[in-house]
């Protein structure tokens, strides 16, 4: 079932790059639409919904924070897809999974990536005409240095516990429009191969 709301997009979309803040890499954008509001240190998670396209976390208030993605166009055949805020309709129906014990969020970090394309070979694999390339996302500084066109892409956040639980909610590094929401140790493992946390 899809999903119906409107994002709450409260950044730029094409912020440009601020050399103080760089890493190694110097980026040609970073896309954020994440402002870190709601600020959710100190607040305890009661359960938490998934979809393809979109994710939420019920809050011991039963206030509702609700995630998912949004395609922003950054150059010829690029798009990226950082994750946003995002005000459901008031009749969506949620199927909650309750965490068998609360969990009361100690810190909270962003989850940053890079992205870029790079030149591929003219197969049959590939729908039209060349020439053609292939996106690659990692942890940032791991984009050829010689890309004039990398993007730093805010892409998610985690959730600590001061007893160690982690809970990440983060835009996919390989499948548009999808969002993971990830509780599970090694899966967390997974998201962070490809990205680089931020405190907020």
């Amino acid at each position: 079932m899809m999903a119906t709301g409107h994002f709450r997009t409260l950044m730029s979309r094409g912020v440009p790059i601020n050399m103080e803040k760089c890493n190694r890499m110097v980026h040609s954008k970073i896309v954020s639409c994440y402002d870190g509001s709601p600020n959710l240190e100190g607040r305890t998670i009661r359960a938490f919904h998934s979809e393809y396209s979109f994710a939420a976390l019920r809050l011991d208030n039963n206030e509702v924070i609700s995630f998912a993605v949004e395609e922003v166009t950054v150059g010829k055949w690029f798009e990226v897809f950082p994750i946003c805020l995002y005000t459901l309709a008031r009749n969506h129906s949620f199927s909650w999974s309750e965490f068998e014990t609360p969990f009361t969020v100690m810190s909270s970090e962003l989850l940053w990536r890079e992205e870029w394309l790079e030149s591929a070979l003219d197969t049959s694999t590939f729908m039209g005409s060349g020439p053609h390339s292939v996106q690659f996302a990692d942890v940032l500084g791991a984009a050829p240095k010689s890309h004039a066109n990398v993007v730093k892409v805010l892409a998610g956040v985690r959730l600590i516990e001061q007893n160690g639980r982690v809970l990440a909610v983060c835009s996919s590094n390989n499948t548009p429009f999808k969002i993971d929401l990830e509780t599970e140790k090694i899966k967390i493992e997974q998201v962070m191969q490809s990205h680089t946390s931020e405190k907020f």
